[in-house]
């Protein structure tokens, strides 16, 4: 991969990562999650919806506390380390994770989607994705189960994004190594995002 002028993101590098708590500042040194973890923990997060009739609704937070606590056990270096519970661990996997989009820039037939990752400033040069693609992408990354008691589940399959991520031609900055599946997904959105933000309404002597 190209790698920008500042720092990179090397997701083989040991983290430390500075978890504040009632108890004061408790050290955590782990490894970044492997694709496969990331998948896998995508999948335990899952939306509900319950409708409280009328046109109202509640949206229930995803809950993946223990699925957190055991993959952060796993992931973690330290073996005299302090201990956490899972909503701490949640705390950890959502900073891993952080994977903010700064801007999209549309050159020619591609996509230059700019992310703030930790530790480091990427950048995903995509081909702009045709409607069979997106339409593919959109069946495959969300899943909604109807449930019982007027509610509806939501699921990611973050692999999805993966697989559109390698069709649209890839190219990336910034990055040491592999680009981490949850990266490639949040590229994806972006772009697909610019993409149809920038159809607008055709113009009425258009018609």
């Amino acid at each position: 991969m190209e790698q920008t002028n500042g720092p990179t993101f090397d997701a083989s590098r040991p983290i430390e990562i500075k978890l504040k708590s009632a108890e004061g500042v408790k050290l955590i040194t782990l490894r970044f999650p492997s694709d496969a973890e990331w998948i896998a923990r995508q999948k335990a997060r899952k939306l509900v919806v319950k409708s409280l009739g009328r046109g109202t609704s509640e949206t229930i937070p995803p809950d993946s506390g223990e699925f957190d606590l055991d993959l952060v056990v796993r992931l973690r270096t330290d073996e005299a380390g302090p201990e956490i519970d899972k909503y701490e661990a949640s705390r950890i996997l959502d900073q891993l994770g952080e994977c903010d989009v700064d801007g999209v820039v549309e050159d020619g037939g591609s996509y230059r989607v700019t992310t703030r990752v930790p530790g480091a400033v990427t950048v995903h040069i995509l081909r702009m994705p045709t409607a069979k693609e997106i339409m593919q992408h959109r069946r495959a990354y969300c899943r909604t189960l109807d449930m019982p008691f007027n509610q509806s589940q939501t699921t990611v399959n973050l692999a999805a994004g993966g697989e559109t991520y390698s069709k649209l031609e890839p190219k990336a900055e910034g990055y040491a190594g592999a680009v981490p599946i949850i990266h490639q997904a949040a590229a994806v959105n972006a772009a697909i995002a610019a993409l149809e933000f920038g159809i607008g309404v055709a113009e009425p002597e258009n018609f």
